[in-house]
């Protein structure tokens, strides 16, 4: 049997796949540019449903202003392209704080 290179293994990227759970249909969960809340930091609006891959789930980001937990996440955007962006932690089914 072929020993596990841990060194190769730090080179994977991506993450766990999770769906967006708004808690509602029609109601669309914020990604943002930055760990934070704010209407300027908003990059995109993804619907409830939607599959995005959680990258380094287990260390999420605090923002004591909105009093959450944020993940980064890739998703693909409107253009079909991979995009990176962060959304609280609670829209993927993690812990909000």
């Amino acid at each position: 049997m072929k020993e596990l290179d841990l060194n190769a293994m730090e080179q994977v990227t991506g993450g766990v796949q999770r769906t967006i759970n708004t808690g509602s249909e029609g109601l669309n969960a914020a990604v943002r540019r930055a760990p934070t809340s704010g209407e300027r930091n908003q990059i995109a609006s993804l619907p409830n449903g939607t599959i995005v891959d959680t990258i380094d789930e287990t260390h999420p980001v605090y923002d004591a202003v909105s009093n959450r937990n944020y993940v980064m996440i890739t998703f693909t955007n409107k253009k079909g392209q991979q995009q990176t962006g962060w959304v609280a932690a609670s829209i993927v089914g993690l812990p909000r704080r």
